[in-house]
Order: structure tokens, then sequence, then C-alpha cells
């Protein structure tokens, strides 16, 4: 009994094989069965390496290289593939420039009010009936911009057949006179010759640009667009133009004809001014020369000298 106590009990794993063998050998028992032979416990071999640790002594995989016919083998494969790749990706882009939804068959014009869309669409070449995705926009752009009325355009695609024009035409603001008169906008651009097809345009006249060089008649002539352009529809007011040497501008007014000088800008302030004073000031100096603008603040009259009265027979004969 002491001994029982004082043993340390079995593990769970032997016991358990304990009781499986004493089962085999009473079922081999029963049936007559010799019994099976003992079981023997093989040592495993020692091993130095700590368990769930990597090895010390690691396996490279060294690479296979590849002699001249592997290579060759290779690189043909791509070049197959890419001649396969490339050739699909030509015969993708022939449809799709071959089709006929994508053709142009609409135009829409906007922006245009003296200009017609048919001359738009002549100014735009061949587009109808060319592939949409085939078409230059900037060289359509450029055909646009070379007409004198046109100042910029837009050109857009939408898919999958239409063209989509916007055209910011330029503004005539006065006439210019040269050795024709031609309409002009407020950075001086000569627009297109004061005929019939432009008769409806009433404008100022501005004058003193010809005979002059290019760059100097540009400089004038701009000079007389920023004074019209800053009047804006107070410009309606205005007759002619007239550019001075020095730069300064003289304004005819319609009606009775007043003559105002400007110098540099703005305008529009002092324009307003004289408009809301005329009356007082044509009474106070009938007869004007040119009332001066020129000034902040201040309006000058400049009065026609009186001419010397004739001498009469009597002072002749003295």
């Amino acid at each position: 009994m002491n001994d029982m106590f004082l043993r340390p009990p079995a593990p769970p794993l032997e016991h358990a094989l304990r009781r499986s063998e004493a089962a085999t050998a009473a079922r081999r028992k029963r049936s007559g069965l010799p019994p099976a032979p003992p079981l023997v416990e093989l040592p495993l071999p020692a091993s130095d390496d700590p368990p769930f640790l990597r090895p010390k002594n690691r396996t490279r995989v060294r690479r296979v290289r590849r002699g001249m016919v592997g290579r060759t083998v290779l690189a043909l494969q791509l070049a197959g593939a890419l001649a396969f790749t490339l050739a699909a990706l030509w015969t993708g882009y022939a449809k799709v420039m071959a089709s006929e939804r994508l053709k142009v068959a609409r135009v829409d014009v906007r922006g245009s009010r003296f200009l017609s869309e048919g001359e738009v669409r002549e100014l735009l070449g061949p587009a109808v009936g060319v592939n949409i995705l085939g078409l230059d926009i900037d060289a359509l752009k450029a055909h646009l911009r070379a007409s004198p009325w046109v100042a910029d355009a837009t050109v857009r695609r939408t898919l999958p057949d239409t063209l989509e024009v916007e055209v910011r035409e330029r503004v005539p603001l006065a006439l210019a006179e040269m050795e024709r008169l031609y309409l002009m906008d407020g950075d001086g651009t000569l627009i297109d010759i004061y005929g019939p097809r432009t008769a409806g345009f009433d404008l100022p006249i501005v004058r003193g640009l010809a005979p002059l060089d290019a760059e100097t008649r540009r400089d004038r002539a701009r000079r007389a667009g920023a004074l019209l352009a800053d009047l804006g529809e107070l410009a309606a007011e205005v007759s002619e133009v007239q550019v001075e040497p020095s730069g300064d501008l003289r304004a005819v007014l319609r009606g009775a004809g007043e003559v105002l000088r400007f110098g540099n800008p703005p305008y529009r302030g002092r324009f307003l001014t004289f408009l809301s004073l005329r009356r007082d000031l044509v009474e106070r100096a009938p007869g004007a020369e040119y009332f001066d603008l020129r000034f902040r603040d201040r309006i000058y009259a400049k009065q026609t000298e009186a001419p010397a009265p004739a001498a009469t027979p009597a002072q002749q004969g003295r």
C-alpha cells in the first residue's frame, strides 16, 4: 500500500497506451488468438537544433543560366507577342477610323453674330464627313482665327458625330479713316472694309491714322479705341475722334458739335461730368474752340480768338 502511494502517476499518454494494450490482449484472448508481441520504443536521434527555429545552414537555389539558344527562343517569343499586340491594336484603330458612326455629320455654331453659320463652316474647311477622332482641333482653331472678324474660337468634339464651334467675334467701335473707311475694334484692329455689307454700323470716325507707318498707326488707333471702349454706350454721343501727333484726343460730339480734348485715361468719369454741365458750359463759353478735359476735377474752355477788326479807309490813309 505504501509503495502504491509513493509511485508517481503515469503520464496521461502512457496510461492510455497501457489501457489500449490491455484491451487488445483481452480481445485476442477471447478470440483464441496468441498474444500480440510487445511494443518496442525506438529512441529518436538527438538534434542540437532547437525546435521552431531556422536551421543554421540554408539551402541556396541557383539560377539556371540560359544558353544562347534559350535566349534566342525567349527573344523570339517576346518579339512575336509584341508583333501580335501591335497588329491587334492597328486592326482596332483601322476599324475605329473607318467607322461610319464616327464621321462628322453635324456642326453646331454658336456666338457668331455678323458671320453666318455658312461662313464659319467655310472657315473650318471640309470637316463634315471626316472621322471626328482624326480632326486636328488646333488647325481648325487657326483657320477660324485667320478671319479678322474672329477674336477667338473654341472647337470641341461631341461623340459620335458632332463638332461644336463657339466663336467670339470682334466688336466694331469706330470707322478708321485711311485710304478707305475700315471697321475698327477697341484694340485698334482693322476688321473689314466699310461698304454695303457693313453699312448698318453707325459708328464714330477716327481720323489722324494716315499716312503713317504701321506701328504708329496701330498705336494711334489703339488710343482712340481705348477712349471709345471706356465710354461704352456713351460713345453714341461722339461723332468723330481726332488723334493728334502728341497722343491727345479730340472728340466731336453729335448735335451741336462741341469739341472735347482728352489726354490719358480714365475717360468715362470726365465725360459724364461734362455731360452733366454741358448746357451751363456752353452758355458760359459760347463759341469755345474746345473744352479741355485733360485735368482732374477741372474743365477749361479754350476760347476762339476774335479776328482783328478791319481797318477803315480813313485809318488806311493815315
